[in-house]
């Protein structure tokens, strides 16, 4: 019988309760951005989160559109947002991040205000295509902007915060859904320059992402600064932090084009392992696709619609505790380890729905799959700033995210499919095949880690100067 020493134990906890503590401590020593990164990044998960959650309900119920119909609209929808990642990146290094953020708002708020107050179709598109765009300026670029200002010294639990931070969005969007639509039955009416518009009650989630989106643009003209803070630089350690290439404090330093940073990056031998890498994550990463697709219409016809917020928020409320628990626990393991192993976790879970259509395994989904996520996911943002060349943060930021395009594409037609087939509105289903056959999908990716990581390692590569 293997015994585990107790002072051994305790000298591990107190080591991982100090990094944590001095992890927390050294936030302080960052810019304001940092703290304003991080309420734009609540706001902005508030209104993806809620909007998503809603978007395939509203399309098949107040749009009238089928199931495969509805699936095929929502995976064009999101994949064009990693679609136009592949270029966001490269205009958020080239004219700042500020003016990137600014455009970004800009954007989502004209598509969200289109798909708020009409059904009809040749609006609504339209509306989600500029939603998508907006989105797509909008999480690489808060990714990018929480390296940017932070110091080397605070940047793991930076990442680690901006992931609960991010979380906490979709916790407000999972507790404020059921409650929502519970309160607004009815339609509603403004007066508007004479006009009357309309907000059905699906909408109302689209309103409040309108709100919040007006709070965030305030926050990014009034609190963040063009240049960046000198005291994002500030460091302890011996090694001297790089710089951003296109701004330097105090002083303005000569632009790249968006192209020539293209150009440069492309030619990396690193650049693209580490697309491989992210390609080969993205079938396990696909999960909380099919829980914004797939989940809200199998709720709605198994006759828990009133629980889809609830347990849905299950998994954002753990992932804002544990994930700095794991941060601290992991935060000397090596990053491409980790990763790989909580996304065995992570796809596994997806089985728990295979047993039947109950609240139990619901929640066992929910909860396992929080624990997998909150082992690996912030480590791939720390991962991919790790390996990054000094001044391209924004640019991988923006590649680390574009794979799941082709994930997406495929995932909004096989949601309909799975649902017109085995989880129709009415007559005969099987539930229980349909998660099966994701959870056997999802499972390829920790596999195909595993098998290929001693040439996926790009941060342990580098290390050894084998790149």
């Amino acid at each position: 019988m293997i015994t585990q020493n107790p002072a051994v134990s305790d000298g591990l906890l107190k080591t991982i309760a100090l990094d944590y503590y001095h992890g927390l401590k050294s936030l302080f020593t960052c810019p304001r951005e940092i703290w304003i990164t991080f309420i734009i990044k609540v706001l902005e998960s508030l209104c993806y989160f809620s909007s998503v959650l809603m978007l395939m309900i509203f399309m098949t119920q107040d749009m009238g559109l089928s199931d495969k119909l509805a699936g095929t609209i929502f995976g064009i929808f999101a994949a064009s947002m990693s679609f136009f990642m592949l270029f966001v990146g490269f205009i958020a290094d080239s004219m700042g991040i500020k003016k990137a953020l600014f455009v970004g708002l800009i954007i989502a708020l004209v598509g969200r205000v289109a798909i708020t107050f009409t059904t009809n179709a040749w609006v609504v598109f339209p509306g989600l295509f500029l939603l998508s765009v907006g989105f797509a300026y909008m999480i690489p670029l808060l990714a990018a902007a929480v390296k940017l200002f932070s110091n080397k010294k605070a940047q793991k639990f930076a990442f680690s915060w901006y992931y609960v931070v991010m979380n906490v969005g979709s916790l407000a969007a999972g507790l404020t859904l059921d409650p929502i639509r519970s309160t607004f039955t009815e339609n509603m009416y403004f007066d508007v320059f004479g006009k009357t518009l309309l907000v059905r009650p699906t909408q109302v989630i689209f309103l409040v992402a309108i709100f919040a989106t007006l709070v965030s643009m305030v926050l990014v003209i009034f609190f963040i600064r063009s240049k960046i803070p000198e005291e994002a630089f500030n460091d302890d350690e011996e090694e001297e932090i790089a710089k951003p290439a296109q701004v330097e404090f105090g002083k303005e330093v000569k632009s790249e084009s968006a192209w020539s940073i293209m150009r440069e990056i492309v030619h990396e031998k690193r650049f693209w392992i580490f697309i491989t890498f992210i390609f080969l994550l993205v079938l396990v990463k696909m999960i909380f696709q099919y829980n914004h697709s797939l989940y809200p219409l199998y709720m709605e016809r198994i006759d828990l619609k009133e629980w889809t917020g609830k347990l849905y928020s299950i998994n954002p409320a753990i992932i804002i505790f544990l994930v700095p628990v794991m941060t601290a626990i992991t935060g000397r393991m090596k990053g491409f380890n980790v990763i790989m192993f909580g996304s065995f976790i992570a796809a596994g879970s997806v089985f728990f729905m295979g047993f039947g259509e109950s609240i139990a395994m619901i929640v066992g989904f929910q909860v396992v799959l929080s624990i997998g996520e909150a082992i690996y996911s912030p480590r791939v943002y720390d991962y991919t700033a790790s390996i990054a060349p000094p001044g391209r943060e924004a640019s991988y930021m923006a590649y680390s995210k574009a794979p799941m395009f082709f994930a997406k594409v495929a995932a909004g037609p096989i949601t309909g499919i799975l649902l017109a087939n085995l989880c129709p509105e009415t007559g005969p289903r099987n539930t229980e095949l349909m998660w099966i056959i994701v959870g056997i999908s999802t499972m390829i990716s920790p596999i195909t880690l595993f098998l290929g990581r001693k040439w996926l390692d790009v941060e342990t590569r580098v290390k050894k100067g084998e790149m």
